[in-house]
């Protein structure tokens, strides 16, 4: 009943928004930083994660974290040089009675970028130097389990982009910079609730929740973005060794501000809880197309150590890598 009423008031709010569509600002924060939810296809709300980076998909699920202290990295090769660098790191006290509390960052570097001012010569603009843009955000995240089948979970995080400082012409020929950069507070909110039929989720996520922000007097929206997830490991259906093979498979149903309602799936196929093989795709997409990798588990004395890679088609774009590697005590 809460994730009905919370879908009918969310889809409310969104259905004023229609008309404002491919206007939010800061669309770094719709990036995905992990290796292993990008090779999914982002499908994470419902996917009870082991993982500290599970703050940045549904904070809801970090309270299934089955370590103490878990640490988890991520690099992002974006398309046309953009980079991304994420970490995060969860804390279970008490073996998760009083909860598990996180802390994150997401950091992108833009690159170089000309600055240019128009001009009356034979280019159209002068080349007067570089600027080089960049974003982050910084997080706290608390998650509890309220009773064994359901957990709630939120993310407070501080956003910061700057783009630089512009130079334009007045009328009388004289030249004027400006600054533009913006900081704001945003909110992420998720709930998880295991419907005790084997290992059915159902899950839902609200992410980017803030006020607008301004650029040069321009009022902008950050890509408020609202997901409904289902995931199960299918395997449950079969008698085959738990241990030997696993099969997830996880549906979300995405509803951002500036784009058109999604549905993504995204799979995860597991041999001796060591290797996975994980694939995805969101339909409908402008330019992103299927999305594929791989990870790697090892425990490496009393630390639990994975590696994941995945690799995303960008059709007209340069095609995008993402590493990502935990540590779990």
């Amino acid at each position: 009943m809460l994730l009905l009423g919370l879908f009918l008031l969310t889809a409310d709010a969104f259905a004023q928004e229609r008309s404002k569509r491919a206007q939010s600002a800061m669309k770094f924060l719709s990036v995905s930083t992990n290796a292993r939810a990008s090779a999914m296809g982002t499908a994470m709300t419902s996917v009870e994660s082991n993982a500290a980076y599970a703050m940045l998909y549904n904070p809801a699920s970090l309270s299934r974290l089955p370590s103490n202290v878990d640490m988890s990295f991520g690099m992002v090769n974006w398309i046309d040089g953009i980079d991304y660098n994420m970490g995060a790191i969860a804390y279970r006290p008490g073996d998760g009675r009083y909860g598990v509390f996180g802390i994150n960052f997401v950091m992108v570097d833009y690159g170089n970028i000309d600055e240019t001012i128009l001009s009356d010569g034979e280019k159209g603009y002068y080349r007067i130097g570089t600027i080089r843009p960049h974003a982050y955000t910084a997080g706290l995240t608390y998650a509890r389990a309220l009773t064994g089948r359901f957990s709630v979970g939120g993310n407070l995080k501080f956003i910061r982009m700057d783009l630089g400082s512009g130079t334009s012409a007045i009328s009388d020929g004289a030249l004027v910079r400006n600054d533009y950069m913006v900081e704001t507070v945003g909110f992420d909110f998720g709930v998880l609730y295991n419907t005790g039929y084997e290992s059915l989720n159902i899950a839902m996520s609200l992410r980017n929740f803030s006020q607008d922000v301004s650029f040069n007097e321009m009022d902008n929206e950050l890509p408020l973005t609202f997901r409904i997830g289902i995931s199960m490991d299918v395997l449950d259906l079969f008698e085959v060794d738990r241990d030997m093979h696993s099969f997830l498979v996880s549906i979300d149903a995405n509803r951002p501000r500036d784009y058109s309602e999604q549905i993504i799936v995204g799979g995860e196929y597991t041999f001796l809880n060591r290797f996975a093989l994980r694939a995805g795709y969101g339909y409908p997409t402008d330019t992103q197309q299927i999305s594929a990798g791989f990870g790697i588990r090892q425990p490496v004395g009393s630390v639990n150590l994975a590696i994941d890679y995945s690799y995303t088609s960008f059709d007209v774009f340069s095609n995008v890598n993402t590493f990502s590697v935990q540590f779990g005590f």
